[in-house]
């Protein structure tokens, strides 16, 4: 391929994992802050600019408190380790090698983040009941748990979760313009997935191979919610995601900024803050109606709310996810030339001091696969 193509292709990989992170970002000072944390804290009630984070340290958030403006969450350190692992095996990830490389960070913390083992052993706490069974052995945190139960428990929770897409977060951007490809990847890789959160990781990775060789907003859903390589429907009607999604972006159709994410935070208020449909939905909403403007994209997807039984706000969803997930869409559609430099330069500069993650050096190494695939 000609040089001016290939830097075309590295400029939309470096845009989907870097804008992943400023998702991220955006949305870690405040997911499960009460409603009005926003305003109280910015002076707006509407979150469109990046903030430190003050809040508790803890597993599953930023490492340090305060944290530099830009610091990522776990889904930073997941897309990290997705896209490091990649690049030693030289491929695409299997289940079992993901499931391995699951344990040996919570077995082995300090090898792959030395500053921070116990909350590292912590983080990855969650994956060690699914990834034993999966691997076929046993462990010391469920005794008498036989690998073949194991391997059913997911995340610990007993219903579809965003997991995949959080520790899979960049799938599609190994098969350019092979959504089928990219969807069987995700699917067989997706072990902890339940039910149709499987489907939902798929389908993610499906929409950013498209993404990433530029397909317009509205083919690429139109592609990929027709999709079903593995042939999930079945007697009772088609897969879940791309049975019910069309009608629900059918009726996001036309709606901006806020009023899309008050449209989105109703509509979608029956499904739990860590669903995956959710997050799909949001992630394909945004881009459909703000794909010529995808930092307000970015900022519906962070302006979710969980609301109480009477449609009033509780708190902020989990927005720092919801943000992530559309900025791997958002950043592979638009490539990284068109934001602003400080703003990448911003989460590179945080998730390395606080981390040591360097996600452009990870970005160069991850490209050097796709290369050989165009």
């Amino acid at each position: 391929m000609s040089a001016v193509l290939w830097e075309d292709l590295v400029d939309r990989v470096r845009g989907a994992v870097l804008l992943q992170a400023v998702g991220d970002a955006l949305g870690a000072p405040f997911e499960f802050a009460e409603s009005g944390a926003v305003e109280r804290q910015t002076g707006k009630d509407w979150l469109d600019e990046l903030h430190a984070f003050t809040g508790k340290a803890g597993p599953h958030g930023p490492w340090v408190s305060p944290a530099p403006i830009g610091t990522g969450t776990d889904d930073v350190r997941y897309g990290w380790l997705f896209m490091a692992l990649a690049v030693e095996l030289g491929r695409m990830p299997k289940g079992q090698e993901l499931a391995r490389r699951l344990l040996d960070v919570h077995e082995r913390p300090g090898d792959f983040f030395p500053d921070f083992e116990d909350l590292a052993r912590q983080q990855f706490e969650m994956w060690e009941g699914v990834s034993r069974g999966f691997v076929g052995a046993e462990s010391s945190l469920y005794p008498g748990v036989s690998p073949a139960l194991l391997a059913t428990r997911s995340v610990g929770l007993n219903y579809p979760t965003m997991a995949g897409m959080l520790a899979l977060p960049f799938v599609g951007l190994l098969f350019p313009g092979d959504p089928a490809g990219a969807y069987c990847a995700a699917y067989e890789a997706a072990y902890f997935d339940l039910a149709y959160a499987r489907e939902a990781t798929a389908l993610l990775a499906a929409a950013q191979s498209l993404a990433l060789v530029g397909v317009a907003p509205a083919l690429l859903v139109e592609q990929v919610l027709a999709l079903d390589p593995l042939q999930l429907g079945g007697y009772f009607g088609r897969p879940f995601v791309v049975e019910n999604m069309p009608h629900l972006l059918k009726k996001a159709e036309g709606k901006k900024a806020r009023d899309l994410a008050e449209f989105l935070t109703f509509e979608l208020r029956h499904f739990s803050v860590f669903d995956p449909y959710r997050a799909l939905s949001i992630a394909f909403a945004v881009l459909l109606n703000h794909a010529d403007e995808p930092l307000t994209a970015l900022a519906v997807a962070a302006n979710q709310g969980d609301l109480m039984e009477d449609g009033s706000w509780r708190r902020y969803a989990d927005i720092d996810c919801y943000a992530g997930i559309a900025g791997t869409l958002l950043g592979a559609l638009s490539g990284a030339d068109y934001f602003p430099t400080e703003l990448f330069d911003r989460v590179v500069k945080s998730n390395r001091q606080v981390y040591g993650i360097d996600l452009e050096d990870s970005v160069a190494q991850f490209s050097v696969l796709i290369k050989e695939k165009i």
